[in-house]
């Protein structure tokens, strides 16, 4: 059985360990995906539910410190079964979080198929999701209105 993704504390920095591939890897999280995780009760040591692991590795909330390809790497990550289940407040939380950004267009399709296979779909509807081309889009439609 693989183990559950969970946080560790590296040096002065929380980071979620996952299996990618044949072996584990230390994510860095971005303050955002930190934010969340903190504001949920999650530290140390704690096992971080597979729907909200999953979901920031998609959007680069949780990321290689040499950098990766976000929905490659999300293929790639394991520790699926068993662990912790997200609740709906962990989920609704989530779904905010997921609300306000601009998703990597590559990405995007990966994250609105997560988010129907999963529980997020009862907070989030996955056409709300905005990849970064469609955002930059409107805002310059926005700028050329004024």
């Amino acid at each position: 059985m693989a183990t559950s993704p969970h946080l560790v504390e590296d040096g002065d920095e929380l980071k979620l360990d996952l299996g990618v591939g044949h072996r584990r890897r230390r994510f860095r999280l971005t303050d955002g995906a930190e934010n969340l995780l903190r504001d949920r009760g999650y530290g140390t040591a704690d096992l971080v539910p597979w729907t909200l692991a999953k979901a920031l590795v998609i959007v680069g909330g949780a990321h290689l410190p040499e950098g990766n390809d976000a929905r490659t790497t999300t293929w790639e990550i394991k520790g699926a079964d068993g662990g912790r289940d997200a609740t709906d407040d962990d989920l609704e939380a989530l779904a905010e979080y997921l609300r306000r950004l601009a998703v990597e267009d590559r990405a995007l399709d990966t994250l609105r198929e997560h988010v129907r296979k999963t529980g997020l779909s009862r907070h989030l509807d996955p056409d709300e999701l905005r990849g970064r081309s469609e955002k930059v889009g409107s805002l310059n439609d926005i700028a050329r209105d004024l």
